[in-house]
C-alpha cells in the first residue's frame, strides 16, 4: 500500500510540474506551485526529486531520446525517402505528439537548462539525416546551407502541429499533408 501512495504522489509531481512548466517555462516556474498543484508540502517533492532541474529532466527525458535511432533506421532501410517516412519515422513523430506538452516544455521552455539547445539539436539531426539521405539518392552534395533550411522547416512544421494540436486525428492529417508536401511537393496536395 505505501509504494502505490508513492507512486501515486510521483505522479501527482510530475503531472502537476509539467502543467507548470507548460503554463511557464523552467525559469519562471517554482517548486511552491509545483508543490500547491500538487496539494503536497513543498519539501515532500525533495523526497522524490533531488532539485527543479532534475524534475524537469525527468518530464523531458523520453522526448526525443529515439529520434537519432529512428532516423538511422530510416536510412539504412532501402527505399525512397516518401515511403521511409511514412513506414518509420511517422510513427516516432505521432508518439511526440502524444507527449506534446513535454516536448513543447523541451523545444520552447527550457531556457536555464543544460536542454536550452534542444530545439537546434534537433535542427542538427535532422539536417545531418537529409544530407545522407539526397547524397544515398542523388549522390549530389549541396551547400549546408539548404540542409539547415529544410532541417529548420521541418521542425517548425512539427512544432507547430504540437502547438495547436487539436486531437490525435487532426495530428495525422496535418502531419501527413506536411509530408506530403515536403516530400512529394505541393502538386501532391
Amino acid at each position: 500500500m505505501a509504494q502505490v501512495l508513492k507512486d501515486e504522489i510521483r505522479v501527482r509531481i510530475y503531472e502537476s510540474a509539467l502543467d507548470v512548466f507548460f503554463q511557464k517555462d523552467y525559469k519562471s516556474a517554482t517548486m511552491q506551485e509545483i508543490a500547491d498543484k500538487a496539494g503536497i508540502p513543498t519539501g515532500l517533492i525533495y523526497s522524490y526529486f533531488k532539485n527543479k532541474e532534475a524534475l524537469f529532466d525527468e518530464i523531458v527525458r523520453s522526448v526525443i531520446l529515439k529520434f537519432p535511432e529512428t532516423l538511422k533506421k530510416a536510412e539504412e532501410t532501402p527505399g525512397n525517402a516518401f515511403d521511409k517516412f511514412i513506414s518509420i519515422e511517422k510513427e516516432f513523430i505521432l508518439g511526440l505528439f502524444d507527449r506534446r506538452r513535454e516536448f513543447i516544455v523541451l523545444i520552447d521552455k527550457s531556457a536555464g537548462t543544460k536542454h536550452s539547445g534542444a530545439k537546434e539539436e534537433l535542427i542538427r539531426l535532422i539536417e545531418e539525416h537529409i544530407k545522407v539521405s539526397i547524397k544515398k539518392k542523388t549522390g549530389a552534395e549541396y551547400d549546408d546551407l539548404f540542409s539547415h533550411i529544410l532541417a529548420g522547416n521541418f521542425t517548425e512544421s512539427l512544432l507547430e502541429i504540437a502547438r495547436h494540436y487539436k486531437s490525435h486525428e487532426w495530428a495525422v492529417e496535418m502531419l501527413d499533408l506536411m509530408a506530403r508536401h515536403y516530400y512529394l511537393g505541393s502538386s501532391s496536395l
